[in-house]
Parts: structure tokens; sequence; C-alpha cells
């Protein structure tokens, strides 16, 4: 009835709709800093507000100039302070008379400011580390000093670089993927015309997503940098199923309006359980206590609806419309036949079945030895400026990882004791506290406001300790414990902030979010397809094919060895169970379609046949576009989830042409009495 009635009225809401989305796309506010995702009553999120509150919402950066001696930092400083944006400048002159001998100063103060013939200096600007106007400061200060070499660090300056990456690599990454999918799209498909259907399709359910965005508080920067290619990948295959089977109700003789409605109808439930099922793999990602789980389970999990609905409602309309384009641009296939892979094991299918079970369990073990990050630090370029400006100050001064005590109601006596107690550590390179800048026998009240205005707010102390541990390892953590024992043994109440110590905090948060989102994701995956097919053991078989996709997947990131990015970690295993278990559940429904009136092996062999193309399509576009964002991206932390995206999307591709037949084979007897089919079923 859809085909015949209302037609141009659904097209023309549709088009506004998607014209208002992509207006909407101007307003989406992207977010650069992780610990906003740290729950409200964390220690972090509780001292960064108080910090705020107390003492302003200002960042630090530090700028070394070399070739320069003492007496020519009173120039710098000077000029430095003259930026629009900048409040104070500390360095060497601050503390003693640029113009005295360096032999003659205390040498654990000079190699604060002073490393051969390099000065150092910490500039405050006027704005947070995440504020747009940070940029036009950080470009003052380089202009200001265009004639000296310079070089420059801090988290403003890997925000102002994570934005460039971020805003750059949305469309190029697009840019590579798209052709990437047209090529696919005209190997496999039937007509020249059938790419372009299905790409404009999904163009609108990307920018129906995307514009929806702007309707949230904000979307992370690693959500924006994914999000277009990957619901474009995830969700294609919707398109592929429904076309597929449009073609074949042609091939039987059927009109172009009786096709689409069978196919249509056919198609329904495997479209609608593969989006379910994707869906519930990353709203699970929301039960997180740390939050960028929902922000990127949210906008994924929109995405791919949006999707659903376009096929669903949309695209039969779109077919409609092109139905003379398709005939008349239809070609041949262009890749061989794809219907006899996995055929020639069926003889073996014990054998497999008993193969998958060894190599399940080997690659279970093996993922439990992967090393994980949980910081912001995979965010850098290590290429990037930023990075090496970074690297040549640590060849002087070494790694800076500050970490601001904010105390409550503390002495003197006590902030001198804790000073003294942390600076014995090898975890500590230095502390900045009014103790430390003055004689801490002195009355504050003696002292000027000036001085004491940086380190005191009422109520509140500000200590900065610099730690000696830049790298996310063992040591930064223990880092973290000592400076936590210290400050309780010193001070009544306190708070850490910064990397180290949010790290820390995200660390303990995200691992105790891993069981519960890998159950709430497995059940719920489970529940969607148990209703699909009213079956008690498809769910069960077909879930532990793709959960063993996922633990040979990190299996071999366990033998490369290097770090992997937990939330990533996360992503991919809600994406792999909840994305590609289409795979499975288009292969699974033609098998019972087929075994209605043919025997097990005659079944299987007619649902390989019928939807080897959709299953290889399908998982080698996801798996451009995971290797595109690996390769392209210029942001470790996206760049990495991009080859675990990939490499999954080929593991469980190929779980289910090989594994997965021999399975059904194997357990078509309990799978037939645990089914609800029709019962003209050949034995």
């Amino acid at each position: 009835m859809l085909l015949h009635n209302g037609k141009k009225w659904l097209l023309g809401i549709f088009t506004a709709l998607v014209t208002v989305a992509v207006v909407l796309c101007f307003f989406i506010t992207t977010n650069y800093d992780m610990t906003k995702y740290l729950p409200e009553d964390s220690a972090t999120a509780e001292g960064v507000s108080r910090l705020e509150s107390s003492f302003g919402n200002a960042a630090t950066v530090q700028v070394m100039v070399s070739d320069i001696t003492p007496a020519q930092g009173i120039a710098i400083a000077a000029a430095l302070e003259g930026v629009e944006g900048v409040s104070t400048v500390v360095w060497l002159g601050a503390a003693v008379d640029p113009l005295t001998p360096l032999e003659t100063i205390d040498p654990e103060l000079l190699e604060r400011f002073y490393a051969g013939d390099a000065a150092l200096f910490t500039v405050t600007i006027d704005c947070g580390t995440y504020d747009t106007e940070a940029k036009d400061i950080i470009a003052g200060i380089r202009t200001a000093l265009g004639d000296h070499d310079v070089a420059l660090r801090g988290d403003v300056l890997d925000n102002i670089e994570a934005r460039a990456i971020a805003q750059a690599e949305i469309f190029k990454i697009l840019l590579i993927i798209v052709p990437i999918c047209v090529i696919i799209l005209m190997l496999v498909g039937r007509s020249w015309f059938e790419p372009i259907l299905i790409l404009v399709g999904l163009a609108a359910a990307v920018a129906l997503n995307m514009g929806t965005n702007a309707l949230l508080p904000s979307v992370s920067y690693i959500t924006m940098t994914m999000a277009m290619a990957l619901q474009l990948a995830m969700s294609l295959d919707y398109s592929l199923f429904l076309l597929h089977r449009y073609h074949e109700e042609r091939d039987a003789g059927k009109d172009v309006a009786s096709a689409i409605a069978v196919a249509t109808k056919k198609t329904f439930g495997s479209i609608t359980g593969s989006a379910a099922t994707t869906i519930a793999g990353f709203l699970a990602l929301t039960l997180m206590d740390y939050s960028i789980g929902a922000d990127i389970g949210i906008v994924l999990s929109k995405g791919i609806l949006f999707s659903y609905l376009v096929v669903i409602l949309i695209m039969p309309v779109m077919i409609y419309y092109a139905a003379p384009l398709i005939e008349k641009t239809k070609h041949r296939r262009l890749i061989p036949n794809l219907g006899k892979t996995g055929t020639g094991l069926f003889a073996r299918r014990k054998v497999m079945a008993g193969l998958f079970i060894v190599i399940a369990f080997f690659a279970f073990l093996l993922q439990s030895g992967n090393r994980y990050l949980y910081g912001n630090a995979a965010a850098d370029d290590p290429d990037g400026l930023v990075t090496s400006e970074r690297l040549k100050i640590e060849e002087h001064f070494g790694a800076l990882n500050p970490v601001v005590v904010l105390t409550v109601g503390a002495t003197s006596a006590e902030e001198a004791a804790f000073v003294e107690q942390v600076s014995a550590s090898e975890y500590v390179s230095g502390v900045d506290a009014l103790v430390t800048a003055v004689d801490p026998s002195l009355p504050r009240e003696w002292l000027p406001a000036a001085v004491v205005d940086q380190y005191v707010s009422g109520n509140y102390s500000r200590l900065i300790v610099y730690l000696t541990v830049a790298e996310e390892d063992a040591n930064m953590y223990e880092a973290v414990a000592f400076l936590n024992a210290s400050a309780a043994e010193s001070f009544p109440d306190y708070y850490l902030i910064g990397y180290a110590p949010a790290t820390a905090e995200i660390r303990s948060t995200v691992r105790t979010d891993a069981t519960l989102v890998l159950w709430a994701t497995v059940l719920a995956i489970a529940v969607i397809i148990m209703l699909v097919f009213r079956s008690v053991s498809i769910p069960i078989i077909l879930t532990l094919v793709i959960q063993a996709a996922v633990w040979i997947n990190m299996a071999i990131a366990a033998v490369e060895g290097g770090p992997v990015l937990y939330i990533g970690y996360l992503v991919v295993t809600s994406l792999q169970l909840g994305g590609t278990i289409d795979y499975g559940i288009l292969l699974s429904s033609r098998y019972l379609e087929f075994r209605k009136t043919l025997s097990p092996a005659a079944a299987m062999k007619e649902a390989i046949q019928k939807s080897t193309v959709s299953i290889v399509t399908s998982s080698l576009i996801l798996a451009s576009a995971g290797f595109a964002e690996g390769i392209l991206s210029a942001i470790p932390a996206v760049s990495g989830i991009g080859i675990l995206i990939g490499r999954g999307a080929l593991l469980s591709g190929a779980m289910i042409l090989f594994a997965l037949p021999s399975l059904l084979l194997v357990l078509d007897r309990p799978i037939m009495k645990t089914t609800m089919v029709n019962r003209q079923i050949r034995g």
C-alpha cells in the first residue's frame, strides 16, 4: 500500500527532515575533556569544580626559549606578559635577580628554570584548558616570540591539536571510505545504479544522526571522528539485504511493486533483528559510570536506528522510483560466485566444530594478557608539532605531569610537612606552593597579596606537585597512590587534580564497568535473537560464534604486545557482538527458511549461496571503514579502535562463513527441537 499511496508525501517529509538535520550539524558542541565523563560524585570532578570556583578556570603553558642568557630572559618575560590573554609569567627572574651569576644560584632552583642555554617560562592564561579562545592566546605567544627558537607544552596545546585533527579527519576518512564502498558495491551488485541508491539513502541517515547530535549537550571528539564512517559501514548491509532479495523476486517473475513488497516483508525480520542487536550492543555502553560510553553508545545507536528507518520506510520507495534506472544499468556480477564458500567443509563438519571450540578456548586465554590504557595520552599525534616540542622540552627539563593538591583548611605547618614528605620521593621532581615560594615561618598576613592569591583562596590552598613519571604505566599509578597516602596523612580534607589522578580514577571506574557492559550486551542480543527466531538454541550459537571472533581479535592484540585503549576494547566488543552478528542472523534465517523443505546439507548449501555475497560485502565494507580509521587517523585513540574494528569485521565474517555452517549442521537436531518453525521439515 505504501508504494501506491503517499510516496511523494513520504519523500517530501523525509527530505525536509534531512534538510533541517544538515543545518543543525553546524550547531554541534564537541567536547575534548575526557574528565567530563567521570561520575558527578567522583573525586576528580568535585575537585575540578572546587578549584575553578576558588581560583578560576585558568590554564598554564610552559614555554622554552633556546639560545638565551638569563639576562635576556627579562625581555622574553616582558614580551609574554604583553600578550593579550596572558595573566602571569613565572621564570627564573621571578625568584632571583636574573643578572646574578649562575654559579651563585641555588642549583635546585636553577634547574627548574634554566638548563644548558634554554630558559623555561610558565605562563598562566585567562581561559580554561578546553576553551576555544586558548588557540588565539597560544598564537599570540608564538607571534610575540617569533624571532626566537621556542617550544611549548601543556594540556592546552594537546587540546588545540586534538580539535584540529578531529575536525579534519571526519571528512578525510569519509573521502577514502565512500569510494571503497562504491567499488565493492559495483563488484557484488547487479546494477551500476545500485551503489548510488544505497549511498544516497545512507547519506540521509548519517545527516539525520549528525544533525540530532546538536540536540545533545555535547559529543566527544572521539565519537565525532568515528560516527559517520561507522554508521555508514555498519548499516550498509540493511540495504544490501533488501536489494538482493528484490532481485531474487524480480528473477522469479514478479513485477516491481510486488517484488518490493515481498522483498520488504521477507527481509523485515533479518533487518530488524540486525539493527536491534547492533543498537542493543551500543546501548549497553550507556550503563557505564564513565559516561564516554553513553556518549558513544547514544550517538552510534541513534545512527543505526536512523539507517534502519530509512531502509524500511524510504528505501522501498526509492527502489520503486529508481526501478527503470536499475533495469537499464543492469550488469553481470563482476566477481565469481561465492556460493560454494564453506560447502566443501560439510563432510568435516564435526572436525570444524571441534576446531572452533579449540581456537575459541585458546583465544580466550590469550586475550587476558592485554595491557590497557585508560587516559587521554592516546589522543596525542606522535608525529605532530605538539609532541615534538614536548619531547624537546623534556630533554632539558624532564617530563611535565603536574598534580594540583587542593587542600581545605590546611595550615602552613601541614603544608610544609606534606612538601617535605613528597619531595623526598623518586616520583616527585618539585613542589610549587606558598611554603616553597616564601619563608613558611612568616605570617601570611604579612605577605604581598599578589603572592598569596596565587596559592590561597578563602579556605582553600593550592599546591602543585610535579611528578617525574609522565607515561601511563604502573609507576604513574604508584605515584598517585603515594600522593593520596601523603595527602591523607597531612591534610584533613583534600583533592588531587590532574592527568595522573584523573587517569587513575578513570581506570578504577572503567574496569568495574567492563563486566556489566559485556553481560548486558550478550543478554540483550541473545533475547533479541530469541524473539526474532523464536528459538532457544540459535541465540546461544550465534552469540558464541561472534564472541569467539572478539576473543581472537583481542588475542591478536595481545600477541602484538602493544597497549590497547580500554574504552576502545569496550566499544569494539559491543560493536562486534551487536554489529557483526548481522551476518549470522542472515545465514541462520536463510538456513531455517530452506530447512523447512530441504535436508540439512541441502538447506545449508542454498543458505550459503543466497547469503555469502551480502556477508562478504558487509564485512569488507566494515573492515575498510575500520582500517581507514586505523591507517589515516593521526589520533592514536581513534587509530587503535579502527584497527580493532577492521580486523574484527574480517574475523566475524570468517567465523560466520566457516564455523557457523558446521555448527548449525552438527546441532541441527537440537536446533529444530528448540526452534518454532513450520513442521514440514525434512530429516
